[in-house]
């Protein structure tokens, strides 16, 4: 038999050999798109104190030999003909109630008086500054204050020294000290607001509590946080303290793996006012099961198997996985009296009895059912469906063990960075939702408990 006679033999043969390796159409891979379940903000307590001997401590050193009034004009002030300097002598005391702070401020006073005939006489005094400061935060996080100089009481009263004798000046500096309050008032003022400054820590903790925080080495498990408004109670005096509380609402996803990609966000929002702060939190953690590994856990438990239906048998040779909108769909290659892929398509959900994700009413895909009917019928007799059912589980309760213990841990007295401390406890950890994501099975779950960011003072 020649080649000529051989073609229509091979040509045949081949086309019934490349018909055996058949494919049902295959579902696209698609994903919801905007149609994510709304985040719920996890709520972090900072409590910041700052110490009022800190605070004394920085101000008597900001104001060492410094002059908190200067004059030098005898003409000023209506031509008083009277020069007056005032600074510090000795330290500052503070004492604080609510949102005032009083203060006395010894003072050093060098007083010059014009006299007669073009002559001036020059005099020292010692007083005591006895001052009232309320203060408030400002939305840009400054500190707005207003001091007013309640009275003072001389220490060393001025007296004159002229060559006819002394002269006391006492109702002349008297007058001088009154006009000249609103001077003083406005440079303490600038001094306090400088130093009782807020921005600094608020700053501090929100860049702080952005960097993601590794929560188990072994698993390479990684909480990343994300906070989106902030928020401040009034300061008040708590003991030896000057006191508030800064509410941040954040976001928080876990994931697995390098640690993750981390920008950070530097811009501090303006402040909200709030009247109270609770310790209480509800955190939400997104994790996820990876198609990858869904896929891992399927092949190890299918692949290799084989099915039978009277002569007929297949078996599984490769699984894929991918999302089909808010559903699983399950490619399984096959090979035997069929050599293809069909489609399988389920929705996975949470077995919160079993702690495990499942793929429930897994069935074949329309199109392959209606692609194996009319070419591989057969396929259903088989107990294929039930077994890649029983594969599509995948249990999360090793992981939420872990994951709980992991938060626990580091909730305790975990410092994030140098002077910002995290403690708190978690009180329960569940799963609230379970959806398809590009990347795989996500897993949302609510935690409660109470935590606090410590910032120390400066």
């Amino acid at each position: 038999m020649n080649f000529l006679k051989l073609l229509p033999l091979m040509c045949l043969f081949a086309f019934c050999k490349s018909a055996k390796y058949t494919d049902a159409p295959k579902p696209p891979e698609q994903y919801n798109v905007g149609t994510d379940i709304p985040s719920v903000p996890s709520a972090l307590t900072i409590p910041v104190n700052i110490s009022v001997d800190e605070l004394v401590r920085s101000l008597n050193t900001k104001l060492a030999g410094k002059a908190l009034f200067e004059d030098y004009s005898f003409d000023d002030n209506g031509h008083d003909g009277l020069m007056m300097n005032a600074w510090k002598s000795q330290d500052i005391s503070l004492f604080f109630s609510g949102n005032t702070v009083k203060y006395r401020i010894p003072l050093k006073l060098w007083v010059k008086k014009e006299l007669l005939l073009g002559a001036a006489a020059e005099a020292e005094a010692a007083l005591a500054l006895n001052l009232k400061t309320t203060f408030g935060i400002n939305p840009d996080w400054s500190l707005s204050t207003q001091t007013e100089v309640e009275y003072h009481e001389w220490l060393s009263k001025p007296v004159l020294k002229t060559g006819i004798g002394d002269i006391s000046v006492e109702s002349i500096a008297n007058l001088a000290l009154n006009r000249s309050k609103k001077t003083l008032s406005k440079t303490l003022d600038q001094y306090v607001s400088q130093q009782i400054s807020l921005k600094p820590y608020v700053q501090e903790a929100w860049e702080a509590i952005q960097q993601p925080v590794l929560l188990d080495e072994t698993y390479k498990m990684w909480s990343k946080t994300t906070p989106v408004s902030i928020g401040i109670t009034p300061l008040t005096t708590y003991g030896n303290a000057l006191s508030t509380k800064i509410a941040v609402e954040c976001m928080n996803d876990v994931s697995f793996g390098e640690k993750p990609a981390f920008r950070e966000n530097s811009y501090l929002p303006n402040l909200t006012l709030l009247q109270d702060a609770p310790e209480d939190f509800h955190m939400r953690f997104a994790t996820d099961v990876p198609f990858v590994e869904a896929e891992r856990l399927a092949k190890n438990m299918m692949v290799g198997q084989i099915f039978e239906s009277g002569k007929k048998k297949v078996k599984i040779e490769d699984i894929a996985l991918w999302g089909n909108n808010d559903r699983i769909v399950v490619n399984s290659k096959l090979s035997g009296s069929f050599n293809g892929n069909i489609y399988f398509i389920g929705r996975p959900a949470f077995n919160a009895e079993k702690n495990q994700i499942e793929v429930k009413d897994l069935d074949f895909h329309v199109d392959t059912h209606s692609f194996l009917m009319r070419s591989a019928s057969w396929i259903f007799q088989g107990t294929i469906k039930r077994k890649m059912m029983q594969s599509m589980v995948f249990p999360l309760e090793s992981q939420i063990t872990e994951l709980k213990s992991s938060v626990q841990q580091t909730l305790y007295n975990y410092e994030i960075q140098p002077g910002v401390v995290l403690h708190g406890n978690l009180d329960s950890l569940a799963v609230q939702d379970t959806r398809v994501t590009p990347t795989g099975i996500r897993v949302d779950l609510i935690s409660t408990g109470k935590v606090n960011v410590y910032v120390k003072g400066r």
